[in-house]
């Protein structure tokens, strides 16, 4: 029999004879791998195709035709029955095309009410196939069926089969289908036919009747689709009568600039070339952590395989032929969970990411080379560590531990290597805008940092003389044993910078998400603007579903009401307003009249003794001070009745204004704010037609059921007027961010505390001479066993402090290389993440311990 096949028996039989061992090096192996496997396969379930994307654009449309004039001069309801003869007359010809009407379109049922989006189309035509995709039920197929979206379907609590009302004038509808659009599940629409959307668009305004308030009203849009793609002929005559043809190489465009995700696109080969180093890293010290100790601890078997004439190649070939078992066995599990996690994890993490995903896929690819490194990367660990299993036979048969670490010379240039390729590939990934090879850089760091570790802990053993007894024996045993300490700290460093990189990214692109976004108003608070005045009662209603918080009225300066009629012969609705001179943009320009008493809940503080005062006199406090420059307000307002007929003369006025801000933070709040003194002084009167409604940010959190439980309280009075309520909750991207980030800090928190329990516990394993000398010297097993605890605490806080330094350099680093900011929350959670794994650790080393002086009991 040849010594190869003689290694390969006796590791055989080592694996299935140690199988509490072989079960932990499975396992050190498994976890990591098992992750890698199941973000791979998420990463490819969740690429949607270009074609599907473009798909949820503009359905198999070859192309859009829209004429925004068209539409404004006739309203929805015109232009709809209109456009295709307008479109055959500018052509020359009758074309075929499908209309399709969008525009707001809340929903209500059961006093509840939904600011939903309606999409007018008919979702059954093969030309909208792939717009969206039914959950359940069917497609509406007549003017009194809707189908919902899942948000709106779970915010008003209905189900197929019930009826809703549609818009502000309550027509019925059935609900006969759940649909949802693949790439954003989160958004709240209506599917209805195109006519029941036009018919709730809200009326063109008559001349002069719109107010500032209402400038942000999104307008009901009206195009057609071509199922053809027309000539250049046909385009050249569209275009003179002012059409305009979106084609369909269009929609690709903006397909391709919506990004999957917020981190920036590699290549596909980047991608996995990046994953592959980093796992292979990662996996290369833990398993090399776990050979050391294992070599180590097998000394006396080692050494009888030398006292019966086998060789060090066989001794060493018995090393390696257990780590490509444990590799196959590891690889081959590793898949199957990592395959079946994906499968468990897909809705949660499709969910999350507010989309739509297809069936479970395997790129084949990314998934080979990581079951090749998991047969590989052992070996090599197992044939590194064994290049160790010479020595002294004789001292090995009598299981006696050499403690002694001796680092060659050689270790000074490895040091120096290290530490420098690290920070270059940290500096070059900056440069180059490359995640991945800070990563690698990180890792290169790591190692170097343990090999300095390991050449200054022998040197502190006479530091720890103030500490406790058992506080002093772990310090002691950690610089005896530097060797095995610095290889354990460098596996748990490797863990923290990981953890600590992941998150310090993806918090500096939640923090990026909260810089460009731009709240309506503070923090939870609310507001609501309608055009008519509600009544006391809905005023009283909206309170107690809001959580019964007393909401600030406030009133539109306005000039006093002209005599007579509105051109049309009705009563005027809306004359003008005092605004701003100079508005601000995007901010409201509009005064708007409060009770002194309420000028604290706008300001959201006490105000000063000067801002009071100048409300009391007459004047006005604004919350941006370019408004009042030199402590002077100059507003605007029409002479005579607003129209569209020519340019209103306007009249200007002045106050005195103390500006409690420097600047405005919020689009809808109003930002200027006059008391009846103030309006009394303008010579003007509080809008009769418009109400405006604040809410500050309640101690609870205000619930969507309650937002819209408000909505549908207010909507029930205000009919078919104008009106819109909203609740401020921040950025939906921010908040997918947070989930994100939560996760994958528990995520790698179980992965550094599995790691660490299974390695820390296999090294107990060679600390059986210090703890038979402490229970010769009387030591209880307790004692023992805390010892171990201790120890096993101090290696992994050693690993905590190695990588939490690594960190802080290579942190820069990545922030510089995503375009992204810094963030402190971050490091609360790698902090929780550490003491995570330092607990863990002493767990392991305790539960070691207290079987290793079992072992040692059952042996005297």
């Amino acid at each position: 029999m040849s010594a190869r096949r003689i290694a390969l028996r006796v590791a055989l039989r080592r694996v299935r004879r140690d199988r509490k061992r072989t079960l932990a090096l499975t396992a050190a192996l498994l976890v990591p791998l098992t992750l890698a496997v199941t973000l791979v396969t998420l990463r490819a379930t969740s690429e949607i195709p270009e074609d599907e994307r473009v798909g949820t654009l503009i359905g198999q449309s070859q192309g859009v035709l829209r004429n925004l004039d068209f539409v404004a001069e006739r309203g929805a309801e015109r232009a709809l029955a209109e456009g295709p003869q307008a479109l055959a007359d500018a052509v020359g010809q009758d074309l075929e095309v499908v209309p399709e009407v969008n525009g707001p379109l809340a929903v209500s049922s059961g006093g509840l009410q939904v600011d939903s989006f309606g999409y007018g189309l008919e979702l059954d035509r093969p030309l909208h196939r792939g717009r969206f995709v039914l959950t359940d039920g069917r497609a509406p197929r007549a003017p009194d069926e809707v189908a919902l979206s899942p948000s709106v379907v779970a915010r008003l609590g209905v189900r197929l089969g019930d009826r809703v009302d549609l818009g502000e004038g309550g027509a019925k509808a059935e609900v006969t289908g759940i649909a949802a659009i693949p790439t954003d599940t989160l958004r709240k629409f209506v599917v209805a036919l195109p006519a029941v959307v036009a018919g709730q668009a809200p009326a063109l305004p008559k001349p002069g009747q719109e107010s500032s308030m209402t400038a942000a009203q999104d307008g009901t849009v009206v195009v057609w689709h071509t199922p053809d793609a027309l000539t250049p002929g046909a385009q050249r005559a569209m275009t003179g009568q002012g059409w305009r043809l979106e084609p369909r190489s269009s929609a690709f465009d903006v397909a391709r600039d919506a990004p999957d995700s917020l981190l920036p696109e590699e290549s596909a080969a980047a991608w996995v070339l990046g994953l592959a180093v980093l796992v292979l890293g990662e996996l290369g010290l833990v398993m090399g952590a776990v050979y050391a100790i294992v070599v180590r601890s097998s000394r006396r078997e080692l050494a009888l395989l030398a006292a019966a004439g086998a060789g060090p190649r066989t001794r060493r070939s018995v090393i390696t032929h257990q780590g490509v078992l444990v590799g196959l066995l590891a690889t081959g599990l590793a898949v199957g969970a990592g395959v079946a996690g994906a499968w468990l994890l897909k809705p949660w993490a499709a969910e999350r990411n507010g989309e739509l995903w297809g069936g479970l896929r395997l790129d084949a690819w990314p998934t080979a080379v990581l079951a090749l490194l998991g047969v590989l990367t052992p070996a090599i660990a197992a044939r590194v560590a064994a290049r160790g299993v010479g020595g002294d036979v004789v001292a090995a048969l009598r299981d006696q531990a050499d403690f002694e670490d001796r680092a060659p010379r050689r270790g000074q240039v490895m040091l120096g290597v290290l530490l420098t390729c690290g920070l270059l590939l940290a500096v070059a990934g900056a440069s180059l805008k490359a995640p991945f090879t800070v990563m690698i850089g990180a890792l290169s760091l790591v190692i170097g940092t343990g090999v300095l570790v390991r050449r200054l802990l022998p040197s502190s053993a006479g530091r720890a003389d103030g500490l406790r007894l058992m506080q002093r024996i772990g310090a002691r045993l950690l610089a005896r044993s530097a060797s095995r300490s610095a290889t354990m700290g460098t596996v748990v460093a490797s863990l923290t910078v990981l953890t600590g990189l992941v998150l310090a990214a993806m918090g500096g692109l939640t923090a990026e998400v909260g810089k460009s976004y731009e709240p309506n108003s503070p923090h939870g608070s609310a507001f609501a603007y309608a055009t008519k005045v509600p009544g006391p009662a809905t005023v009283a209603a909206m309170e107690e579903a809001l959580g019964g918080e007393r909401l600030t009225a406030m009133a539109i300066a306005s000039p006093p009401a002209p005599e007579g009629t509105a051109p049309d012969g009705t009563a005027w609705s809306y004359w003008g307003e005092y605004q701003a001179a100079s508005p601000l943009p995007d901010r409201p320009s509009a005064v708007m009249v409060i009770r002194e008493a309420d000028l604290s809940t706008v300001l959201g503080r006490k105000p000063t003794a000067r801002e009071r005062g100048a409300l009391s006199a007459g004047g006005a406090v604004v919350l941006d001070e370019r408004l009042a420059p030199g402590g002077r307000l100059t507003v605007t307002v029409p002479k005579s009745p607003v129209m569209d007929t020519g340019r209103t003369e306007l009249d200007t006025k002045s106050l005195d204004a103390v500006a409690a801000q420097r600047r405005s933070e919020y689009r809808n709040l109003p930002v200027i704010y006059v008391s009846a003194a103030g309006l009394k002084a303008l010579g003007g009167v509080e809008q009769p037609n418009s109400a405006y409604f604040y809410l500050p940010a309640p101690e609870g959190s205000i619930s969507a059921e309650q937002e819209d439980r408000a909505r549908g309280a207010l909507a029930s009075d205000i009919g078919s007027g104008y009106f819109t309520l909203e609740v401020e909750r921040g950025p939906v991207a921010a908040e997918v961010l947070r989930a994100t980030t939560l996760g994958s800090a528990v995520v790698l928190m179980l992965v550094a505390a599995t790691l660490a329990f299974l390695t820390v516990g296999l090294a107990t394993q060679e600390m059986r001479p210090d703890l038979s000398a402490l229970a010769a010297a009387g030591a209880d097993r307790r004692f023992r066993s805390w010892l171990t605890g201790v120890y096993a605490g101090q290696v992994t806080l050693l690993g905590v402090l190695m990588g939490v330094g690594v960190t802080a350099v290579a942190t820069p680093a990545l922030l510089f290389s995503l375009d992204i900011g810094w963030s402190l929350w971050p490091w609360l959670g790698l902090a929780a993440a550490s003491a995570g794994a330092v607990a863990a650790a002493v767990a392991a080393g305790c539960l070691g311990g207290s079987r290793v002086t079992t072992l040692l009991r059952t042996a005297q």
